[in-house]
């Protein structure tokens, strides 16, 4: 997290604008139709397009992982346009926790470590990325007319947080490629995804399994629904439903094709992953947050279900009150109130008559503001809060509650705070994906005791591995979450 509002934005609209002018140049006849090319048009366009994706999500991954995963990923893509060689494509593992897998215009697949970590075969892998360079094929980009959430913001606040502009901007960004598709699209992707596996060599029956593993993502996270808490990602843009599951698997058995799993090969390459934030974005933990190489920490109000992104981090409440925790570039010796003024101006649109504030908090030099404002919702109150970090460095928290309900962040205010050098140490340990052997006598409560905390229970552990209830086999390989 933390980058500068105002570079945020502009990429957002970068990104906006590029999504729009993001096709390819011949569209399939029908349904079933292939990409017939990699113009130089469609690179160029996937080449900026790769330069915003990979800065709104965290960066890449590289090693042994990221070249596994390329190696899939270009058989898929050879496969969807016949001709194209490996050299025409680019594939990248994105390092973010956030679920999620996209395509764009001149051979560029991307896929989540957050997405890897529920997938369980190379043949689920395989569907993953040909679904996508599905929707790149039918031209589905410039079909779409709704926005994407990434997940930084949620939208019930988004236009008092952010104002005007910048709400629209909070949910384009490069989430803008994976805006929602209609169910027609998804089920075109499908067809076309699952085409391109069982041409690769994969076993179509995964394509099922895989949307199987998605619907399973809020039981690892030991929440009964993303949507309630917030959270969006590829599963509130590609839908998961019954229906669907049913339909893929239906299909699948109709090819009457069977092909490789790679079950083996596909554990042997994530283990050992990163599981949920990155050490060098943050770290997560309940209602609390750690930044190590900041040395960075706050804790949140109890109960509030917080989100982690390249650019911010976000906290939402049960009763709606929302926060977002960023950082910003000021102008050398420009006062703490200044600022305020500004985030205000973005804010509302106007600078209210805001109560405003200068104390000590921690350390750091804090300008705190207060509001009641209006909304679509009813009134609410709206909280403002700049601390200075350096001379050109602040880190604004922008609260909002429903009117009544804005003294619940005091604590969090209170709380914001640099970590001691062994308390930065300490929160530099990422939680990861580790592959192991059953063991003769193992069961799924014993194993599920070696999870880190908050991934300690055999729900989790049962979706994390896509397994029902059953008995566990001696000699079997599954994932935990260890710290």
């Amino acid at each position: 997290m933390l980058r500068s509002i105002a570079t945020t934005a502009r990429a957002a609209l970068a990104a906006a604008l590029l999504a729009v002018a993001a096709a390819p140049a011949a569209a399939p006849a029908q349904s079933g139709a292939a990409l017939t090319g990699l113009s130089q048009k469609d690179r160029q366009i996937g080449a900026e397009g790769y330069k915003q994706i990979v800065a709104e999500f965290g960066g890449t991954v590289e090693g042994p992982l990221a070249d596994y995963v390329r190696r899939v990923g270009t058989r898929i893509g050879m496969a969807s346009v016949p001709g194209s060689t490996a050299g025409d494509w680019k594939v990248t593992v994105l390092n973010s926790p956030v679920p999620n897998a996209m395509a764009t215009p001149g051979g560029y697949i991307y896929i989540t470590r957050g997405l890897l970590a529920m997938i369980n075969n190379e043949a689920e892998l395989a569907s993953v990325l040909g679904h996508e360079a599905g929707h790149v094929a039918a031209r589905h980009s410039d079909k779409r007319n709704s926005r994407a959430t990434i997940g930084a913001l949620g939208s019930i606040a988004a236009a008092v947080l952010l104002g005007g502009q910048a709400a629209e901007l909070a949910n384009y960004g490069a989430g803008a490629w994976v805006a929602g598709f209609s169910r027609s699209q998804e089920n075109q992707a499908d067809t076309l995804g699952m085409r391109y596996a069982i041409s690769a060599g994969y076993d179509p029956r995964a394509a099922a399994t895989m949307l199987q593993a998605l619907d399973r993502v809020a039981a690892v996270e030991g929440r009964q629904s993303m949507e309630r808490n917030g959270l969006a990602s590829v599963f509130s843009t590609h839908p998961v439903t019954a229906e669907r599951v049913q339909r893929v698997a239906k299909q699948a058995a109709e090819t009457g094709r069977t092909g490789l799993l790679n079950r083996e090969a596909y554990l042997a390459a994530i283990d050992g992953m990163t599981f949920g934030d990155a050490a060098e974005q943050g770290i997560i933990t309940g209602s609390s947050f750690r930044h190590a190489s900041l040395r960075l920490a706050f804790d949140a109000p109890q109960g509030f279900q917080l989100q982690n992104s390249p650019q911010a981090v976000a906290g939402r409440g049960q009763d709606g009150a929302q926060f977002v925790f960023a950082g910003a570039k000021v102008q050398p010796g420009q006062s703490l109130e200044s600022v305020a003024q500004q985030v205000w101006q973005q804010v509302a649109g106007r600078v209210p008559q805001a109560s405003y504030a200068e104390r000590q908090v921690n350390g750091f030099q804090a300008g705190l503001s207060e509001a009641r404002l209006s909304s679509r919702q009813g009134p609410v109150d709206v909280g403002v809060h700049v601390f200075r970090a350096g001379p050109q460095d602040v880190y604004v928290i922008r609260t909002l509650a429903p009117a009544g309900r804005g003294s619940q962040f005091q604590g969090l205010i209170s709380s914001f705070r640099r970590m001691s050098a062994e308390e930065a140490a300490a929160a530099a340990r990422a939680r990861r994906i580790d592959v192991v052997t059953v063991k003769p006598g193992e069961t799924a409560d014993t194993l599920a005791r070696r999870m880190a905390p908050p991934y300690n229970r055999v729900q989790s552990f049962q979706a994390l591995n896509g397994l029902p209830n059953r008995p566990l086999q001696p000699g079997e390989e599954l994932k935990i979450i260890v710290g």
